[in-house]
Parts: structure tokens; C-alpha cells; sequence
């Protein structure tokens, strides 16, 4: 992490040292004589053509096909690549005013190692990892990160004169201009996302990769009547093409909208049920170190590999990700686990412990830590699943602080409903046959 005074914002710097420092991070000073030649009309011919008015779309998303019933129409197929039109429009005319902003401009605040990548698109050289003893985080971006990288934006716009259009910022991609990373576009890009990552101990691949994710492919949830009729349009017209273009007109990202395009023209897959008991689970252990070659202890720590689960899926006729589920959330636990657990015991410790940790919100918290804490044998699929049952129905469980969420999580456990129920604990005889076993 970068220190007090460097993880400052680059206004409040610049005004405490400006009279020693004439090249600070933001040279705020040009930026303020620029904007007042603007207000005098004295502006250079490049600034008097940009294109600022143009960047508000004309098109609402729920006008494209508001008028329109027959989607074999040609004219919703023109309404949708109308609108798509905009978009690029909005995300150009973004890009040029960004460049005018950042003429001449350079990183002139100090950089760790890991942030002076010229590329954005790529993750750092192994090698160059090897060759820094300093790191950097490699888990996802926690919710205090993604305040500090809005931080910035914020302040970005204040000393840049930009709307707030990130957005286009992470739609924008290089198709027409030349991919060098010296070129005036890459370095604008690059200009703004290492002002992001100011602070962060995060590299630009990091940042630019969250930026892309929860601005250029915000929309979640499930699909509205609006989207899925969008969605078959775009389908019917351009059928090989279609997923990159919704990606651009839903906001979504292209794999939720592959998922989603093969429902409405395929048909939903049918959920199969299995009744999991002893004889089912004993076949499922049995094939399992069949397909592995591994003795039982080998798997309690071992990553099991996706064409061993397609096997299984094959044989169980089910799907290999309710497979997965059933082992990590369920039958690892019970064969591993070698003490006598209560589960709303457990729980207690787990919301005592979450209640007092460092995170922040729900979606910070890391399972894959957080189960060291706790008896051999359990999995972060299992503690987050009996955790996540308690929680799922207290609102806006994922964004509330972490603190209350666990607070009303703890109240909860004291009624009655919530049984004290024990943890079933399996064992696998010599017989091949799984017994259950009590433990004191």
C-alpha cells in the first residue's frame, strides 16, 4: 500500500506543495488555465470542435421496441443497431474529450512495481513477479477497494472536467486505432486507470478488469420482457453475431447472455432430482476413487479435476456442478470431519467472528480463510451454505455492514425454529460401505 502522504488525494497534494512542485500528479494549474481560456472564448481550435454535447444518447433503452409487436420486422433490427449506433457514438465522443483533457499529461506520482505495466489487457510476467519482492493482492476487489477506486473517479472529474461516463470508458474498445502503447488513446487509457489504482495495492490489469465488469457489464439479474424480446431480434437477424451485439446493447456480460439465448431457443434444462442416502452416496465415494486412482485420505485436500466429474455426471445422469455441490457442500464434510459439531453452535462462532473481522460488507468476506478457523474436514462451501441460510432473508443482506447483517444473524439463532441439530459424520468401512458414526 502506498503510504499517508501518496495515498492523498492528488488535489490536497498539489495544493500543499505546488509552489515547489510545477509537475505534480494532476498539474492542476494548467488544467485551471485552460478552463478559463474556455470561458473567454480563447480557446484552441481542437477544443472548440469537441463534441461535448453529443455524448447524452437520444434513445432510451425502453424506447427501442416500445411501438414495435411483430419482432420479424425489419425496422426492429434498424431500432436496435440505431440504438447500438449510440452507444459507440457516446463512447467515442467520450474518448475525444478525454484525450483533450489529458494532452500531454503523465504519471508523475510514484508508482509501485506492479502498476508500471504498459498494458492493460495483461496480466504480469511470472518472471516479473519472481524479480519484486514487494506484492500485491490477487483476491477479488473487496467493497472498501471499490470506494477508493470511485474515490478517485471522483476526484478525476473534478480536476478533468469529465462527465460521469465510466461507462464508456469500459465499453470503448480499440478497434479503428492502432493498439501500440504509445499511441494517444492507450495513454489516456492507461492515464486513467493508473489514477484509479492510485492507493490500491492492485495492478492496472486488476483495476481495468473491474472497471470493465461492474460499469461496462453492469446489469444483472434476471431478463426483462424488453431484453429477451431484444434478444430474439438480434438472434433471428444476425444469429452469429448476436452475443457480442447484446453484449453492447444490454450492458451485460457476453456468458450470461450465451446461458440465456440457448434457454429461449433450446428450452430450460429439466432439473433432475437424486435422493441422496447411504446407498447413493456410497456408489457416488465409490466411483469417485475409481476415477481419481486416489486412496480416500488423498482427496481431502485435493482439487478433483473436471473430466473425473463428467464421468460421474455421465453415470449419476445429472449435471457435474450439482455433483460438485453435493460433494463440497455435503459429503466431504460428513466423511472428514472427525468431531461431534453442532451446527447452530458453529454458526454462532462463525457470525461472532464475522461481526468483529476486518470486512466490511458480505461480499468481502474470503470462506477459503475464514475455514481455517475452524475443524478439520470442513469445506467454505459448507460454512458459507449454512451461514448464507440464515442471512438470505434479512434485506439487502449483501450491502448492509457486515457488523448488522451478523448482529440480526445471531438474534435469529435464538428462536426456536433454528433446532439444534448435529453435523451426520460418515465413515468408509473396509467393506467399501459408508456407515454412520457418532462422535463424542
Amino acid at each position: 500500500m502506498e503510504s499517508e502522504d501518496e495515498s492523498t488525494p492528488t488535489k490536497k497534494r498539489h495544493m500543499e506543495i505546488k509552489s515547489e512542485d510545477e509537475d505534480s500528479p494532476v498539474k492542476r494549474k494548467r488544467v485551471k488555465e485552460k478552463r478559463n481560456s474556455d470561458d473567454n472564448n480563447e480557446s484552441s481550435d481542437s477544443d472548440k470542435e469537441l463534441p461535448v454535447k453529443k455524448i447524452e444518447r437520444q434513445t432510451e433503452f425502453s424506447d427501442i421496441l416500445h411501438d414495435l409487436d411483430d419482432l420479424n420486422e425489419p425496422a426492429c433490427m434498424d431500432r436496435i443497431l440505431m440504438y447500438l449506433e449510440e452507444i459507440k457514438d457516446e463512447d467515442h465522443f467520450f474518448m475525444e474529450l478525454l484525450l483533450s483533457r489529458l494532452k500531454d499529461e503523465q504519471i508523475t506520482w510514484e508508482q509501485p512495481w506492479y502498476q508500471q505495466s504498459n498494458s492493460l489487457s495483461r496480466p504480469l510476467k511470472t518472471t516479473d513477479i519472481e524479480n519484486h519482492s514487494e506484492p500485491y493482492r490477487t483476491d477479488s476487489i473487496c467493497k472498501a477497494e471499490c470506494d477508493k477506486i470511485q474515490e478517485n473517479w471522483n476526484e478525476f472529474m473534478k480536476l478533468y472536467d469529465v462527465p460521469d461516463k465510466l461507462v464508456c470508458l469500459a465499453r470503448w474498445r480499440n478497434k479503428d486505432k492502432s493498439r501500440l502503447p504509445n499511441t494517444p488513446e492507450e495513454r489516456a487509457r492507461r492515464f486513467v486507470v493508473a489514477f484509479l489504482a492510485r492507493g490500491l495495492q492492485r495492478t492496472l490489469f486488476q483495476v481495468f478488469r473491474h472497471v470493465m465488469t461492474h460499469f461496462g457489464g453492469s446489469v444483472k439479474g434476471a431478463y426483462s420482457a424488453e431484453e429477451e424480446k431484444i434478444m430474439k431480434v438480434c438472434f433471428m437477424h444476425h444469429p452469429n453475431n448476436s452475443v457480442t451485439l447484446l453484449s453492447m446493447v444490454l450492458g451485460r456480460e457476453p456468458r450470461g447472455i450465451y446461458k440465456r439465448l440457448q434457454q429461449l431457443f433450446n428450452g430450460k434444462p429439466e432439473k433432475k432430482r437424486i435422493t441422496w442416502n447411504l446407498e447413493s452416496a456410497t456408489r457416488f465415494l465409490r466411483l469417485l476413487l475409481k476415477y481419481t486412482q486416489l486412496p480416500l485420505e488423498e482427496l481431502k485436500y485435493r482439487k478433483i479435476d473436471k473430466p473425473v466429474w463428467l464421468k460421474l455426471a455421465k453415470k449419476f445422469d445429472q449435471h457435474y456442478i450439482h455433483l460438485q455441490n453435493f460433494w463440497y457442500g455435503t459429503l466431504h464434510v460428513q466423511v472428514f470431519v472427525k468431531t461431534n459439531i453442532k451446527i447452530n453452535k458453529l454458526r454462532k462462532r462463525i457470525f461472532q467472528s464475522l461481526k468483529s473481522s476486518s470486512y466490511q460488507v458480505w461480499t468481502d468476506i474470503r470462506w477459503k480463510e475464514l475455514v481455517k478457523q475452524y475443524p478439520d474436514g470442513l469445506t467454505h462451501r459448507f460454512i458459507y451454505v449454512i451461514c448464507q441460510r440464515i442471512v438470505c432473508k434479512i434485506p439487502e443482506y449483501l450491502k448492509r455492514p457486515l457488523w448488522e447483517v451478523a448482529e440480526q444473524a445471531l438474534q435469529k439463532l435464538k428462536k426456536h425454529q433454528y433446532r439444534k441439530r448435529r453435523l451426520k459424520t460418515l465413515q468408509y468401512n473396509e467393506n467399501g460401505y459408508l456407515d454412520a458414526v457418532r462422535y463424542d
